[in-house]
């Protein structure tokens, strides 16, 4: 491997995991790794960085878990979400889904910056992610509930009944421990946990000598459009070339056409996930399998029309706009004999959409081997291709940057804004 060439694993470094449950000592164990030479992570507060920082991160968790999560500032209100996620397992489940990802692309880059050669990283979920993968050994800390419930309670200020479900919200202690290859026990006092610490980092293994662990995998971001196919990538042919865009498009539409009384178009919700997610399988025959948590991610960054006929939802575009540029770059059809209705009739509400916005082009990116039905719906909506060179500059932009590959672009005029 060159000397440019990006490492692969964390070669001359000893890696500890540190884990417990709440409130059993941690942060003591921690200052000693710190005060022994050790480069400490505390994967908890990295969690609270991308919470107070982070905006993507700050809208997913404000898509699932409502808007009364969110301060005003944009940061997210941690007691709150806690008095959630602690007290539903699903959310919990969910919320750590959103964000291990991040935390680990985080942990990685401070682990091949530290010229450290020992590695302590501190986190209560250490052994249900992929953290403990690239650790050499797993310490806990353990002490009774009773200490767990004075320490929340005069040490962070806590109400019994709250410290209690925090408590209570976490698997059993003994889980983590039977796990363990070094246990601290901290129901002592100070000078018997730093006893333990001494004895345990004595017998750590030499960083020269231990096996390199392999780096903690990088989420690839543009992982997740690319993934999500159009429509329903069936096999069909495809339409004949329609006619290019012309400056005499049809003005806007301000108001949606005639629909019967028990079809709806609306924005979806956190709570259509498990429709959306049973649509998305079904229309592309089971090729794209999204996750709960990808989905809440997903909603946050664009947003999703839904098609439905009384409670069956039909259709689902993504539909985003930014700088006057309205883009569809996900249409899900089942059954794709309802494009007619829903298709047709959530197509006209992002249009009326990107026109309150003062969209000047809405861009449909659609799969080259859609099937010819789609591509005669958006022509018929007076869609149609435009040459690159014609464009705008914005126009070109926006294009370059957000085009799913394997895919052909189809333009609805709104405002022609170029000169001449």
């Amino acid at each position: 491997m060159s000397d440019n060439a990006e490492p692969t694993t964390y070669a001359g470094k000893v890696i500890v995991g540190l884990t417990g449950n709440i409130a059993t000592g941690k942060s003591a164990v921690m200052r000693l790794a710190r005060d022994h030479g050790a480069l400490t992570i505390d994967a908890d507060k990295i969690v609270h960085e991308l919470m107070d920082n982070d905006a993507t991160m700050q809208a997913a968790i404000a898509v699932a878990f409502g808007s009364e999560v969110r301060r005003e500032d944009g940061r997210i209100n941690r007691q709150k979400l806690g008095e959630i996620a602690f007290a539903d397992p699903t959310a919990m489940q969910d919320l750590e889904a959103m964000i291990h990802p991040a935390v680990g692309k985080v942990v990685d880059a401070r682990i091949l910056a530290s010229e450290q050669k020992i590695i302590f990283i501190e986190a209560i979920k250490l052994l249900e992610g992929n953290l403990r993968d690239i650790c050499h050994q797993i310490w806990v800390t353990r002490c009774s509930p009773q200490r767990q419930l004075e320490r929340l309670r005069v040490c962070r200020g806590m109400e019994t009944e709250v410290a209690a479900v925090r408590i209570k919200g976490q698997a059993p202690q003994e889980e983590k421990v039977a796990q363990s290859d070094v246990l601290i026990d901290t129901n002592g006092l100070m000078k018997d946990t730093e006893a333990q610490f001494n004895i345990a980092w004595a017998r750590l293994p030499d960083p020269a000598t231990a096996q390199p662990m392999a780096r903690l995998p990088q989420p690839d971001e543009s992982a997740q459009s690319n993934s999500l196919p159009l429509a329903g990538r069936l096999n069909s042919p495809k339409a004949a070339a329609p006619k290019k865009v012309s400056s005499d498009a049809p003005p806007p539409r301000l108001e949606p056409s005639d629909r019967p009384d028990d079809l709806q178009v609306r924005r979806a919700r956190p709570s259509d996930i498990p429709s959306i997610l049973l649509l998305i399988q079904k229309a592309t025959d089971g090729k794209v399998k999204m996750k709960r948590a990808e989905l809440l991610m997903a909603l946050s960054e664009r947003g999703y029309f839904i098609g439905q006929v009384g409670t069956e939802i039909s259709a689902v575009f993504g539909y985003n706009i930014d700088s006057q540029v309205a883009r569809i770059d996900e249409i899900y059809i089942h059954p794709l004999e309802m494009l007619s209705q829903t298709g047709k009739a959530v197509l006209e509400d992002i249009e009326i959409s990107a026109a309150s916005h003062m969209g000047q082009i809405i861009v449909a990116f659609l799969p080259q081997d859609a099937p010819a039905i789609i591509r005669e719906l958006f022509e018929a909506e007076h869609y149609a291709p435009m040459p690159f060179d014609e464009m705008a500059k914005g126009w070109q932009l926006a294009i370059e940057e957000s085009q799913p590959e394997g895919t052909d672009y189809l333009v609805r005029l709104l405002r022609d804004t170029r000169a001449g």
